[in-house]
């Protein structure tokens, strides 16, 4: 899968991008039920996300282009 630009909704306190809390993939809302793993890299910070389905994707923020990106789904 290519990497997808998408729009995220997220909780941010002492810094942008905290938590996420919602993503929108092709049109669709994906509420956020709960984050498996988190980390930074230089590229800016990438988390494991579960979907109310029990889907899982990978998403990133980019600090430099300040956007969201779809890594890759886990079926």
């Amino acid at each position: 899968m290519e990497r997808l630009i998408i729009q995220v909704e997220c909780y941010s306190n002492y810094k942008y991008a905290q938590k996420p809390i919602a993503f929108t993939l092709q049109g669709k809302k994906y509420e956020i039920k709960r984050i498996l793993k988190q980390w930074r890299e230089a590229a800016g910070d990438f988390f494991v996300v579960e979907t109310p389905e029990q889907r899982q994707y990978t998403i990133s923020y980019a600090e430099e282009s300040d956007s969201w990106h779809l890594e890759k789904i886990k079926e």
